[in-house]
């Protein structure tokens, strides 16, 4: 019975195909479904800490050293308020001038009959000495700049003949305005006063130096001077005033109180002839028949002057 069983499963092997046996060999050989993996979240970059420098030691708090030049052009701002009174700034003594400018040299006036070319190189000159004088911490581009302003002031209409201003370039003394920079008697009243209340103690020192009267003595004189009014009121001068003897006497304070004047001014002095020919019109001549024509005449006179400095 045993030999016919083994032959009997000899024969069934015999007869299954070999193919189907390799399938079957192959399906048992399958792994299982993987499952779908499950992602993890992607891991978030790694900020480095930022090693903080030890925080400096504070310097100790000092008040800002501010030039004149600074100074003097931040005064329309301070005037503005009208603080200080003028008794009491007359009152006051002279505290920020710890140490008093040297003296200053006393200039010659210009020679009203020298030549052309020589009066403007004189001019010129003491121009540069006012500005160096009032504003040497400033660069010299600046510096040549405004000294060129007030020559171009100076040369418009007397071209540095006449102190006393008149019709059609003469000596007549028909105009108010007096000096090689022609001042009206209230614009000298309204430079000095302003100065005064805004405490510009160097450029109050310098002028009250070149007049001999001291600052209070030369304050006290601009008291006197009518103010502006309307129709050309307060131009003229009162007769024989101190301060109308001063501008039309000596070329060097009517220099300074120029340069003063324009300091009080808020925007700064531009740079060109037609930009000084705008600035001269709009905040010095301030209102003419003719604008165009007035600011022309100003830009042609200061070429002129130029051209006789510069060759």
């Amino acid at each position: 019975m045993k030999k016919a069983s083994r032959a009997g499963s000899k024969a069934a092997r015999a007869k299954t195909p070999p193919a189907k046996r390799k399938s079957a060999v192959k399906k048992a050989a399958r792994p299982a479904p993987k499952q779908p993996a499950t992602r993890r979240p992607a891991a978030k970059p790694k900020i480095k800490p930022v090693a903080r420098r030890p925080a400096a030691s504070a310097a100790p708090v000092s008040a800002p050293q501010v030039s004149w030049g600074a100074l003097v052009d931040s005064l329309n701002a301070r005037v503005a308020v009208r603080t200080i009174s003028i008794a009491d700034a007359l009152a006051r003594p002279m505290a920020s001038l710890t140490v008093l400018p040297p003296p200053l040299a006393r200039a010659a006036n210009i020679e009203s009959d020298a030549p052309d070319g020589v009066r403007a190189r004189r001019f010129l000159a003491m121009a540069r000495a006012c500005v160096a004088d009032l504003h040497g911490d400033r660069p010299l581009a600046a510096r040549e700049n405004m000294a060129r302003l007030l020559l171009h002031m100076a040369w418009n209409g007397s071209k540095l003949r006449f102190r006393r201003q008149g019709g059609r370039q003469t000596n007549d003394g028909t105009g108010p305005g007096r000096g090689l920079i022609p001042f009206e008697a209230h614009r000298a009243k309204d430079t000095l006063i302003r100065l005064t209340r805004a405490a510009a103690d160097r450029v109050a020192h310098r002028l009250g130096d070149i007049t001999g009267l001291g600052w209070p003595g030369l304050v006290r004189c601009a008291q006197s001077l009518p103010d502006w009014g309307q129709g050309g009121r307060g131009a003229a001068f009162p007769d024989g005033h101190i301060l109308a003897g001063l501008l039309e006497r000596n070329d060097q304070f009517a220099l300074y109180l120029a340069r003063a004047a324009l300091l009080l001014i808020p925007p700064a002095v531009p740079v060109g002839n037609n930009n000084h020919a705008e600035y001269w019109f709009a905040f010095w001549r301030i209102s003419a028949p003719d604008p165009q024509a007035e600011q022309l005449a100003f830009r042609l006179n200061a070429d002129e002057v130029d051209a006789l400095i510069d060759g």
